[in-house]
């Protein structure tokens, strides 16, 4: 769900909000208690804003957790997952570089005692992989796909899977340049992806009989932002059908908007070369007039923020 834009990450305002509340609550230090609590660490005061905060936190959110305390992966690890789902949060706010450093640096402190590699490994799939995570995040996930690639504590075998979905995942990565993609049109025409130059292009894969495309479509049709978009010319929605079933195609256009671009995919390019993952249906991308990718696999809310700071650039971004 993250999104690119020359350099930088644009984030829901909401979301920034949540993070900022994180960030906040990650400064107190931790009431003693008899029972196992999370060591937060303190900001030092230096750190003033909210993105020089969260770098500090990316990188030291975690120095006073005690990685060889296995209870916290066993009695106490409601208190590790929440602190995982905390951290998460804040990621965000910090540049993508810093962003890969703390993850990394995570996973190297997890690394020293199995059980802990073990747990971090799962949840961070399970928080920023898995397609029903609210937080699922394939440029964070990065960084743990490849530093369980290069342990040393995990055999060939066990590596099989981190570097599939490594592949996968690093397949039309935000600024990078999206592939190609032929397909034909209602009028039987064949197009590819490259043939629309208006400034963005709105991608989205589609079936047929799926209620979540069917109401995405509605959300995208009915969005004042993206009309504006359109009336102006600077935006051209394309909408790619990956299966073969063509006559049930056919007689599902008459349901598609007429200002959209309607195809199939009639080679089957999209799955046996897998050039674009599809983990989840409905998916979106957005392409800029030079079709790099600036968004991959975003929810439409997100997509429809990034346009209307478009039309008007007033929201608040963080440098990636």
């Amino acid at each position: 769900m993250t999104f690119l834009k020359k350099g930088r990450l644009w984030v829901m305002s909401g979301y920034l909000l949540s993070a900022m509340a994180v960030i906040s609550g990650c400064t107190d230090k931790p009431q003693e208690s008899a029972k196992r609590t999370f060591p937060f660490v303190t900001v030092p005061t230096v750190y003033a804003d909210a993105v020089a905060r969260a770098e500090y936190l990316a990188i030291h959110y975690w120095d006073n957790f005690d990685f060889s305390d296995t209870a916290y992966v066993n009695s106490a690890s409601a208190i590790t997952e929440q602190a995982i789902v905390d951290y998460i949060t804040v990621l965000p706010y910090a540049s993508y570089n810093v962003i890969v450093a703390g993850v990394k640096h995570l996973m190297d402190q997890a690394e020293k005692h199995p059980a802990m590699y073990a747990y971090f490994s799962s949840k961070m799939e399970s928080y920023l992989f898995d397609v029903n995570s609210q937080l699922r995040n394939d440029e964070f996930y990065i960084p743990v796909l490849e530093h369980l690639v290069a342990s040393d504590s995990l055999n060939e075998p066990r590596k099989m899977r981190p570097t599939m979905l490594l592949a996968a995942l690093q397949k039309n990565r935000p600024g990078s340049q999206a592939t190609d993609i032929h397909f034909t049109t209602e009028s039987g025409r064949k197009a590819s992806l490259y043939d629309f130059q208006t400034d963005y292009t709105l991608l989205m894969f589609h079936n047929l009989d799926c209620g979540n495309c069917k109401e995405m479509t509605a959300q995208i049709d009915a969005s004042d932002v993206v009309k504006e978009m359109l009336k102006q010319r600077k935006l051209s929605i394309v909408a790619i059908y990956p299966g073969q079933d063509i006559e049930a195609w056919r007689k599902h256009l008459s349901e598609m908007p007429k200002t959209w671009t309607n195809g199939y995919d009639h080679d089957a390019e999209i799955g046996k070369t897998e050039t674009y993952v599809l983990r989840i249906i409905p998916t979106l991308y957005v392409l800029d007039k030079n079709h790099k990718i600036v968004m991959k696999d975003a929810p439409f809310n997100y997509v429809e923020f990034y346009f209307n700071n478009i039309l008007n650039p007033q929201t608040q971004v963080v440098n990636r």
